[in-house]
């Protein structure tokens, strides 16, 4: 009996001990836990660094510049500019190269009978190229605009979607043609996704394109022959840029910020 008592007593000697290690477990678990929390990743620090760089750009009244041509005009294409804002603040401007707009016969004889120069013949999709000016400029029977359209869809180092000025979510959108959508153009069709700032048609599959367009953030070869490209910005850069730090960095994820169009029209001169 009094060996079982000191059994009892030496146990209840060692709780406090038990207690401690518990202790020391559960707060080295705590502060190892604290400290993977506030760990920023790099794809996180990236985040943060655009973030602050579109908060800058957003939050600070900067006066109007004097729009200054930095580009040179290609005989027989058309130059487009847009205005962006995001979140209700002027970002720039972008100017975009379309490609040639042609005669449809002419066009024709080119992709069929390959009797225009590779460049040239590279370059025209007229319907494509005519819809998305027309767009823009407002310039169309039917008084169709990416005016005040938002870009719904910006996915870093891919796309950045716009054109949707019925839903604003990717469902809706139409060409300034009666059928509403319109097919694909071979020319357009052999042109490379392979570089970053090129202009594509979206679509919902082949011979479906409306209205919807991607400004192209990086090369994507799985997009060629499949989606028509039809043009390249060669002025605004920067805002192209900006517009990519206010998307995310994959599908499905709801956009912190809000980019339009606001306005656009067509250089003439």
């Amino acid at each position: 009996m009094n060996t079982s008592r000191r059994g009892h007593a030496a146990a209840g000697m060692n709780y406090p001990k038990y207690i401690t290690a518990f202790l020391v477990v559960v707060t080295l678990v705590y502060f190892l836990w604290v400290q993977k929390s506030f760990a920023m990743s790099s794809p996180q620090l990236k985040a943060s660094a655009d973030e602050t760089k579109l908060a800058a750009v957003t939050t600070t009244t900067i006066a109007p510049k004097p729009v200054v041509r930095s580009w040179s005009r290609t005989p027989g294409r058309r130059y487009v500019w847009i205005d962006v804002e995001i979140d209700g603040a002027p970002v720039g401007r972008i100017t975009a190269e379309v490609t040639a707009f042609l005669p449809i016969i002419l066009a024709q004889r080119c992709s069929l009978l390959l009797l225009c120069n590779r460049k040239l013949y590279m370059d025209i999709v007229p319907a494509t190229a005519e819809n998305f000016r027309a767009l823009v400029t407002g310039d169309n029977a039917a008084g169709l605009s990416y005016k005040g359209s938002v870009c719904h869809r910006i996915i870093t180092g891919f796309i950045v979607q716009c054109g949707d000025f019925e839903t604003g979510k990717g469902y809706g959108g139409r060409s300034i043609y009666s059928t509403g959508k319109f097919n694909d153009e071979p020319a357009g069709l052999q042109l490379k996704h392979d570089k970053r700032y090129v202009l594509q048609m979206a679509n919902s599959g082949p011979n479906s394109n409306g209205s919807q367009f991607c400004f192209m953030l990086g090369a994507a070869p799985h997009l060629n022959g499949r989606h028509v490209v039809f043009g390249q910005v060669v002025d605004g850069f920067e805002v192209v840029d900006l517009m990519e730090t206010a998307g995310a960095a994959e599908d499905g994820v709801v956009l912190k910020h809000n980019v339009v169009l606001k306005k656009g029209g067509e250089y003439l001169d």
